[in-house]
């Protein structure tokens, strides 16, 4: 008998731990508007999530989280057998982003899902060395256009012959709070007494406006930028001016300009007073 029930314990024991391991599941939405499964991006679209996980009938789902490129977004404590979950985030700017969705229930068991968004950023227009002159260069340009994916420059009649396509112009300011005073604005900005003259920008008739931004950008961050992720990001309505002054080498700006597009500059050296020059290096979305 002593043997009889040995062998029965054993063989209960053998068919318990063999007994399958059975996972929660993880499903995404597919809905209209949903993402469940790999896409392509833009920088700032939206992207929404719609998780549907279940249980394997006896283990109660106690954890959730999001994790995106490794990086811990979410992390959730649950006690539910099912558990449904709405969420939306906005692409950045890296050129890949892996969203990991991960259920865990009581037992200790997982599963998840992992979706590739894959970015689909804009081209820009990279100019390498702008030299720009004070108002009173008299051999060096002062008006800038970044129309038509070009960067022209011009002197002030000619800027009067093509003010529809001005965008900006250098400038120095007798201002006592700092050495440097170099500054860059657009006709639209309302500055007048800089120029003289009838073809000065007071007197336009089309005065296109550019807003400018200070960034945190470093000068070798500026330079690493590809495409108009960054240029995008960099731009910050709340902080925005029609003026860039005290320009010194090494800042670096983000511009709104008339036409739509944004853009990066960077200083790459001042030379100040009215006879002054600035050197920029521009990086502008491309006009489709």
């Amino acid at each position: 008998m002593l043997l009889a029930f040995a062998v029965f314990a054993f063989t209960n024991c053998t068919k318990d731990e063999d007994d399958p391991i059975v996972l929660p599941t993880l499903d995404l939405k597919a809905e209209t508007g949903y993402i469940s499964q790999n896409t392509n991006a833009a920088f700032g679209d939206t992207l929404l999530f719609g998780v549907i996980a279940k249980s394997n009938g006896k283990d109660n789902l106690v954890k959730f989280k999001v994790e995106v490129n490794d990086q811990l977004l979410l992390d959730s404590t649950i006690n539910t057998a099912e558990f449904n979950f709405d969420f939306y985030t906005i692409k950045g700017i890296s050129n890949v982003e892996e969203w990991t969705m991960t259920v865990t229930d009581i037992a200790g068991n997982s599963f998840n899902k992992t979706v590739t968004i894959t970015a689909e950023f804009g081209e820009i227009n990279s100019f390498t060395a702008i030299l720009m002159g004070a108002q009173d260069n008299a051999e060096v340009q002062s008006f800038l256009s970044l129309s038509d994916n070009l960067a022209t420059l011009y002197f002030q009649a000619q800027a009067f012959e093509n003010q529809e396509d001005i965008d900006m112009f250098c400038f120095f300011e007798n201002n006592e709070e700092s050495q440097n005073m170099m500054s860059l604005a657009a006709p639209g900005t309302g500055i007048d007494g800089i120029f003289s003259g009838q073809t000065a920008p007071e007197n336009y008739t089309i005065k296109n406006t550019t807003y400018f931004c200070k960034t945190n950008l470093t000068a070798a961050e500026f330079d690493a930028v590809e495409n108009d992720a960054v240029v995008l990001d960099s731009y910050d309505p709340e902080n925005k001016f029609r003026k860039a002054k005290l320009l010194t080498e090494g800042d670096v700006y983000s511009f709104k300009l008339q036409s739509g597009l944004f853009g990066l500059f960077k200083v790459i050296s001042v030379d100040g007073e009215e006879t002054g020059t600035l050197e920029l290096a521009i990086k502008v979305q491309k006009q489709q």
